[in-house]
């Protein structure tokens, strides 16, 4: 693989260590009942493609509205939905082990955000068949989904307007303005952050009625961020056949980053954290670290199928 990395920032460690676990829990409604089956559920076996250099042409993939996204919950847990579409959902994976296994089950609409808090408890927010916004819970790893409940107070990008985002506060607003927003990452039920088609970041912290620039990525295609300013941005870059994962520290991307080789698909890169636990995707890969500034390293299997 090849590998651009950054020295670490100065105070990077203390920041993560002080780093609180993210909040995305602060909305959860009260647990659903009547759950119905979704799928059987499925162990992935085959491996990965292997992260190494391609050859022949090579296109770098174009920031578009994420469509397949992982979910870190700690260093072994971590979920991967694919959003599908209101009448013909995606599918989830759930990995306990690392990525050394995945099991597989449907997802019960087009789901734009999963908030996970165990390998068997997750909460999923998306549009229904007639794409109306919706939350759903599921207690057995996506086995089982509940009936479709209010989602009044969950953040989400919205399943049918790739311009909206659904806030904590029951509210639908446009941050990128007419431009499409590729990612969103939330903190709280006040405070989040839209990666913008055009490489904008842009940060609220009042519930999502103002939403002023923070800093720019050009070719940027996923974001996540954490308590106390740490984070990091993937980006495409012509120079790294796959994708650049780069750190930010105190609110500001670094000015380099890790080149992570694989196979990228456009709207299947994502990025996201648990505390020190980083996790990404790019196309059917993942890779983990236990810091912003890597080194990435590829999981034993891929969440496939």
């Amino acid at each position: 693989m090849e590998l651009r990395r950054v020295a670490p920032a100065i105070g990077l460690v203390a920041l993560l260590a002080a780093d609180a676990v993210l909040i995305a829990w602060a909305f959860r409604p009260a647990p659903a009942d009547g759950y119905v089956p979704a799928a059987a559920a499925t162990t992935s076996s085959a491996r990965p493609t292997p992260s190494v250099k391609a050859t022949g042409k090579f296109s770098p993939p174009a920031p578009v509205p994420v469509e397949q996204y992982i979910t870190a919950v700690g260093p072994t847990i971590a979920w991967v939905a694919r959003a599908g579409a209101c009448t013909d959902p995606g599918g989830v994976w759930v990995t306990g082990d690392q990525g050394a296994t995945w099991t597989r089950n449907l997802l019960p609409g087009r789901v734009l955000r999963l908030l996970a808090d165990s390998s068997k408890e997750a909460q999923a927010v998306g549009g229904d068949e007639n794409c109306s916004l919706k939350l759903w819970k599921s207690l057995n790893s996506g086995a089982k989904w509940g009936k479709a409940q209010d989602p009044a107070k969950a953040w989400s990008r919205q399943p049918d307007n790739a311009q909206s985002v659904h806030t904590a506060g029951d509210q639908v607003v446009k941050p990128c303005g007419l431009r499409d927003v590729i990612d969103l990452t939330v903190l709280d039920g006040s405070r989040a952050q839209v990666l913008c088609a055009n490489g904008d970041v842009r940060s609220t912290t009042d519930g999502g009625q103002r939403w002023p620039k923070a800093y720019g990525v050009k070719r940027a295609l996923a974001l996540t961020v954490a308590e106390g300013g740490t984070g990091v941005i993937v980006k495409a870059d012509p120079s790294c056949r796959g994708v650049v994962a780069v750190p930010i520290v105190s609110g500001e991307p670094a000015k380099e980053g890790q080149c992570v080789v694989a196979p990228a698909i456009n709207g299947r890169i994502s990025v996201s954290n648990a505390g020190n636990a980083w996790w990404l995707l790019v196309g059917s890969q993942v890779f983990t670290t236990d810091s912003p500034i890597g080194t990435w390293t590829s999981t034993e299997q891929a969440p496939e199928g």
